[in-house]
């Protein structure tokens, strides 16, 4: 029997290939597909382009039809489609991290908080808990980004050079100053897919539990059944 696939749905951007990364070698433990959609970059989906939902329900089709087992988006602001690309296929679909905020939540003690890590703070908004199925006036969440640095610069292009040191720089100074100002958090939830890479190093600094997309893929992969096409 072949091995079960995990589907990928990706922006129309270069992708980053460093391990570590959606796109990268070894990220994942089994084996991945993926699609880009047409038009979706990072600028427009973070403003909540509706023009390209049609675009992610026939990339997720076509990946339903490939034999994929699951699928996740490779940018968390794509959450405002999870409902139209989870009609659209018989298979698990989570199109952002942002859907593990009320596990996580569950997970810490009367009064903690979680520490949202965006790529756009300002940007992600009530409309997308909603789409994850909570609202911050139930889960209590404090929200930092990483708008105006070296890194935010660098993703909203079309074809970005990241360099890994500057993202876990960036990173670790925007978790930094979202703890200093929110003592009470007990938990960071990555919204960013491009984040992962400075998990171990938020957990080092903080010492709190850090969740991120590959937490994400890994529990709906785990869980999917095995309808893989040889």
């Amino acid at each position: 029997m072949a091995d079960k696939i995990l589907g990928i749905v990706e922006l129309e951007t270069k992708p980053v290939v460093h391990p570590g990364f959606m796109a990268g070698p070894g990220t994942f433990p089994f084996p991945v597909r993926r699609r880009q959609v047409p038009g979706a970059f990072t600028c427009n989906v973070i403003d909540g382009d509706k023009s390209v939902e049609a675009g992610y329900v026939a990339a997720a089709r076509e990946l339903e039809r490939y034999g994929v087992s699951a699928i996740v988006s490779n940018c968390g602001f794509t959450g405002l489609y999870q409902a139209a690309v989870a009609e659209a296929v018989s298979i698990p679909v989570a199109m952002s991290s942002l859907l593990l905020v009320p596990f996580v939540a569950r997970t810490l003690k009367r009064g903690s908080k979680i520490g949202l890590l965006t790529y756009d703070a300002p940007k992600l908004t009530e409309s997308h808990y909603a789409c994850a199925g909570w609202s911050s006036k139930d889960i209590s969440v404090a929200v930092g980004g990483i708008e105006g640095s070296e890194l935010w610069y660098e993703f909203a292009k079309p074809a970005p050079e990241i360099d890994v040191k500057v993202l876990i720089r960036d990173v670790r100074a925007a978790a930094r100053k979202l703890l200093d100002a929110n003592p009470d958090i007990g938990a960071f939830v990555f919204e960013c897919t491009a984040f992962p890479i400075a998990a171990d190093a938020v957990r080092k600094d903080t010492g709190l539990r850090v969740a991120d997309v590959t937490t994400l893929a890994n529990m709906l992969f785990s869980m999917s059944a095995d309808r893989s096409v040889s």
